[in-house]
């Protein structure tokens, strides 16, 4: 469903949808915004890393050179910016492999009246999922454009909640391994580190998406608040706040597998003192034991030929017994 381009870097999706259900894949040459109607909605969603090619398809889509300026300069941080009929803003989506710290990936939006560009240096899998879910004939047409992106945002957030899952993922594992079996400090330490890491770095990335989100969400901002999506982008503000909670949240989970270590850890040196202290008391008895037997006085026992090996047999028996009772009480 990608449209063919004279671009090596370039790869264009350009989707038409039609509220009366006829949605159409457009070539791109086909592509006409100014040319969209009230009753159609737009989404050309642009994959390159290539600078020129990209300038190039501006050209051919009429779209102001400012834009251009403006998706060229990749904001590190999320930002947003209103025009008179449009507007543009970055965010910074969440790449999750299984196995693997996230990474994230830029996304840049242009928003005008009908039509919604997206541009990103490769396919964005909630963007393929959210194709794929809804192929064939949808209403995706009724929408305005601010609607269909706030339905792109919330897929967003959701890219942070599936890397949580992750982490709790990786979390839930770490916990077995500290029950099931001793783990050396070193690495369970680095473990530790390597999720604290993950979560600090999904904290670090969705946090300055705030300036975004809440500019959508504010009355001020005409190009929403004339739409009918002004609800969905307070909805949208609500699952932000929800996805830092969850992040919190995972902070505490993760130190949690600290505390688990360190009882674990307690456990395992209590059983150790029982079973020295254990250990202890065999050794003393015995010691009592051959400490009479050596004291200087005579008796028939030792001129017995067998006496030493009768010391030995009491000595193993006495040991035997010790045992046999500190199992009984669970003392070891």
């Amino acid at each position: 469903m990608s449209t063919a381009s004279n671009d090596e870097n370039l790869e264009i999706r350009a989707f038409l949808y039609n509220a009366s259900g006829n949605d159409a894949v457009l070539e791109r040459d086909g592509i006409d915004i100014a040319s969209v109607s009230d009753d159609q909605l737009l989404w050309i969603n642009v994959s390159t890393d290539d600078d020129p090619d990209l300038r190039s398809l501006f050209e051919e889509l009429q779209l102001p050179e400012f834009l251009v300026r403006r998706v060229e300069k990749r904001d590190e941080r999320p930002t947003i910016e209103k025009f008179d009929d449009l507007f543009r803003f970055n965010i910074h989506s969440i790449i999750t492999e299984k196995g693997k710290s996230p990474s994230r990936t830029a996304i840049e939006f242009i928003v005008g009246k009908n039509a919604v560009i997206t541009i990103q240096e490769s396919e964005i899998s909630y963007f393929s999922e959210f194709r794929e879910r809804d192929r064939g004939e949808t209403h995706f047409g009724q929408l305005d454009a601010e609607s269909f992106v706030c339905t792109l945002l919330d897929l967003h957030l959701v890219s942070y909640f599936e890397a949580l899952e992750e982490v709790e993922r990786k979390v839930d594992k770490l916990d077995e391994r500290v029950l099931k079996r001793d783990l050396e400090t070193d690495e369970f330490l680095q473990n530790m580190v390597d999720l604290r890491n993950d979560v600090s770095k999904l904290r670090r990335w969705l946090l300055p998406h705030r300036d975004v989100i809440y500019s959508l969400s504010r009355a001020d901002f005409q190009q929403i608040a004339q739409s009918d999506s002004a609800e969905r982008f307070r909805m949208l503000n609500q699952h932000f706040e929800n996805a830092v909670n969850a992040i919190e949240s995972s902070r505490d989970t993760v130190l949690s597998t600290f505390d688990l270590y360190a009882t674990k850890a307690a456990q395992t040196m209590n059983i150790f003192i029982q079973r020295l202290t254990f250990l202890t008391l065999i050794t003393g008895s015995l010691s009592v034991i051959a400490g009479i037997l050596g004291m200087n006085y005579k008796v028939g026992f030792f001129d017995s030929p067998m006496g030493f090996w009768l010391t030995i047999a009491g000595m193993l028996l006495v040991g035997v017994g010790l045992t046999i009772i500190a199992r009984f009480r669970r003392w070891i």
